[in-house]
């Protein structure tokens, strides 16, 4: 067995200390309240992965404007920060996360690009270029094709595969951006530790960024810079919006693994753009896209970790400093730790190991490996019930979507309020 202690080693991201190499990665699982505004039991849920001993939370993707864009996967009713009325719900989940020792960053997204629907609201979705996204059998996970056929069967001839969307205007993209940079203004004044720009797995920033989906003649299309160009300005509005002390990253995936797309080379350029002109301060990676769902949601474990290994060592090189990179999808607890040390990523962020275990970084850090509730990578209670809007549940974790009703996870230390928040009125 291998020697975990890499992995609880603290961390800086900028100005910000994780006390551990473990994060969460964003998802959403459908907790949302009405309005998209947080519920109890999603302050719950994220509440039981602090205790778990997670060290970084990024919490699911935020719509960051009200833009039409932003509303065509109302069926998911994911958060949004747009405006004020959503400030305190997403203030106390920030918070409650503090209180048990994690530090959270807030992921914000400009929209679901193609693979959103008008199924769910009547509105067409938009994308840089009008080219719908294909559902390739062979590109599935496993279980996976079965969860898909049924949600195309319950919703019928409204279901949202290969829908043709519609080219997003110059304007249009202009407001996107402003809105994510006012969107991480908020989150800042609501206490997060740092905000993180959603661009990976086919949304919205992705299609921009693939030669497969962006066909434009315009300042958006053509070379690398121009299908950077997007991505760019919603990091440099980010940035102005929480200053230049503040957490900024960028999430992207490392290949699209599609013909026609964009690969981890060009995912290394896209990086240092990123850092040097989009002001980000460190690079998470996820993979794939709903055209290439395998590697979205991967089968295997530790499949992102030799790209990110690539990236990494690619942005050191171009740039003279290492560049801090977070890596998905390694559940193992000697894989990551081995991954870390060897320089691969820096912190790794699980997503369904902690749907099945809120408590992988407690246990490991105890050398309780053997007790770990591993995931089954069955796809069945977590994306077969989100894909039809219905919250999550795990077939190995009955605690799952019920944390608010468990006394550990929706109680917290009622501790002094220096202790709880970022900021306080001089005279408190």
């Amino acid at each position: 067995m291998a020697n975990h202690d890499v992995l609880f080693e603290p961390f800086m991201l900028k100005n910000v200390e994780v006390k551990n190499r473990i994060a969460m990665a964003p998802m959403n699982v459908c907790f949302t309240a009405p309005n998209h505004i947080v519920s109890r039991q999603q302050i719950a849920y994220y509440a039981a992965r602090a205790i778990g001993g997670t060290g970084l939370i990024i919490i699911e993707a935020v719509g960051g404007s009200d833009h039409d864009t932003i509303k065509t996967y109302e069926v998911h009713n994911n958060l949004m920060l747009f405006y004020p009325y959503q400030m305190s719900g997403m203030a106390e989940l920030a918070e409650t996360i503090h209180t048990f020792g994690a530090k959270t960053i807030l992921q914000i997204s400009p929209g679901a690009g193609r693979q959103g629907s008008s199924a769910y609201t009547g509105i067409q979705p938009v994308a840089p270029s009008a080219i719908p996204w294909e559902l390739h059998p062979e590109m599935l996970p496993r279980n996976c094709q079965d969860i898909l056929m049924k949600l195309a069967e319950l919703m019928g001839p409204a279901h949202p595969m290969s829908e043709t969307p519609r080219e997003i205007r110059p304007d249009e993209l202009e407001a996107l951006a402003h809105d994510v940079g006012e969107s991480a203004r908020l989150a800042r004044i609501a206490g997060y530790d740092g905000v993180e720009l959603h661009a990976p797995h086919g949304y919205l920033i992705h299609e921009f960024l693939s030669p497969r989906s962006n066909k434009r003649s315009d300042q958006y299309g053509g070379s690398l810079e121009n299908r950077a160009r997007f991505m760019l300005e919603c990091l440099k509005s980010m940035r102005a919006g929480v200053g230049d002390d503040f957490l900024l990253t960028v999430r992207i995936s490392a290949d699209e693994h599609m013909p026609d797309g964009f690969h981890v080379e060009d995912t290394i350029e896209y990086c240092k753009l990123a850092v040097t002109e989009g002001g980000a301060d460190a690079i998470h990676l996820s993979d794939g896209s709903y055209e290439a769902m395998k590697y979205f949601l991967p089968d295997t474990d530790g499949q992102v970790v030799e790209e990110s290994a690539r990236i990494r060592k690619g942005l050191k090189e171009a740039l003279g400093r290492d560049i801090p990179v977070i890596c998905p999808s390694v559940h193992a607890p000697d894989l990551a730790a081995e991954s870390v040390a060897a320089g691969k990523m820096d912190i790794i962020s699980q997503g369904r190991a902690l749907i099945a275990d809120p408590e992988w970084a407690n246990k490991v850090r105890e050398g309780r490996v053997k007790d770990i509730v591993k995931c089954t990578r069955c796809l069945k209670g977590c994306i077969g019930r989100f894909v039809m809007g219905l919250p999550s549940r795990c077939l190995v974790n009955p605690e799952m979507g019920q944390e608010e009703y468990i006394e550990k996870y929706n109680t917290r230390p009622v501790l002094p309020l220096k202790k709880r928040v970022w900021f306080i009125p001089s005279e408190v």
